[in-house]
């Protein structure tokens, strides 16, 4: 267990295909209930499908984020894998709880795997994927990392490299075909759902991403989010969140007088 911010903390489980049948099918039911809570959406079959689809065995990391009370308020994962030879970090699905979303603990769990995973392999490039339909995700990657290093990007067309790993991601995610490799854009990646992958239709506030979604972005599509790290840019990135952050908590700091 370690902290994550002021009040929360992480369980994190790196060796998931050794937990006990007895603790999967609790972990199994607590995945569903904090995601029926996040989504606001039952989002059972999904994850009755994937648990029945050998989940445990195959995320490298498994984590749940522990409210000021110690009771699960979220969850994340990776997987740690290789595509089109270079070394990658796919990040599984996650959520929190809408009452807890004001302190950024996803993010704040997205760092905390990516500084575990570059820390082994500090002065080699990784690449982190995920797939999403939520316009502040992507957002939210667009901000912590500069709109710049992140595709899909309008600015920029979608480097053949980033291409290629886009495309042995979807492969290895069974969504090979559905992938369009120019914008990054997943058709039917969330066909597993019966119903809405959302219980209310996710914005970011953004004019130009909110729009670039609703128009390109379909009900059951994702976009494959795609950036290259190292430690220097991680450690940059770690920096400028602790900045925002002290600034948050302490909006008179640095202020002349």
């Amino acid at each position: 267990m370690s902290g994550l911010g002021p009040g929360y903390s992480v369980a994190r489980w790196d060796a998931p295909w050794a937990l006990e049948p007895e603790c999967r099918e609790r972990l199994h039911s607590l995945l569903r209930a904090l995601a029926a809570r996040a989504f606001a959406a039952d989002h059972s079959d999904y994850w009755d499908a994937r648990v029945a689809g050998g989940f445990f065995d195959r995320i490298s990391t498994l984590a749940l984020i522990l409210g000021p009370d110690g009771s699960p308020v979220g969850w994340g994962g990776y997987h740690r894998h290789r595509f089109a030879d270079r070394r990658a970090l796919y990040l599984d699905a996650a959520g929190v709880e809408p009452d807890h979303r004001r302190f950024g603990l996803s993010a704040a769990l997205t760092l905390h795997f990516m500084a575990r995973e570059i820390r082994r392999h500090p002065w080699a490039a990784t690449y982190v994927l995920l797939r999403t339909r939520h316009p502040a995700v992507y957002a939210g990657w667009r901000k912590g990392l500069g709109a710049g290093r992140v595709f899909p990007n309008e600015h920029r067309a979608v480097p053949a490299q980033v291409r290629h790993v886009a495309q042995e991601a979807a492969r290895w995610l069974g969504d090979g075909p559905g992938l369009e490799p120019g914008e990054l854009v997943v058709r039917d990646a969330y066909r597993m759902f019966e119903g809405q992958v959302y219980g209310c239709e996710p914005t970011c506030g953004d004019e130009r991403i909110d729009a670039y979604f609703a128009d390109r972005v379909g009900s059951k599509d994702a976009v494959m989010v795609v950036a290259r790290l190292n430690a220097p840019l991680l450690a940059a990135v770690i920096a400028a969140r602790r900045l925002r952050e002290l600034h948050r908590r302490y909006p008179w700091a640095g202020r002349r007088r």
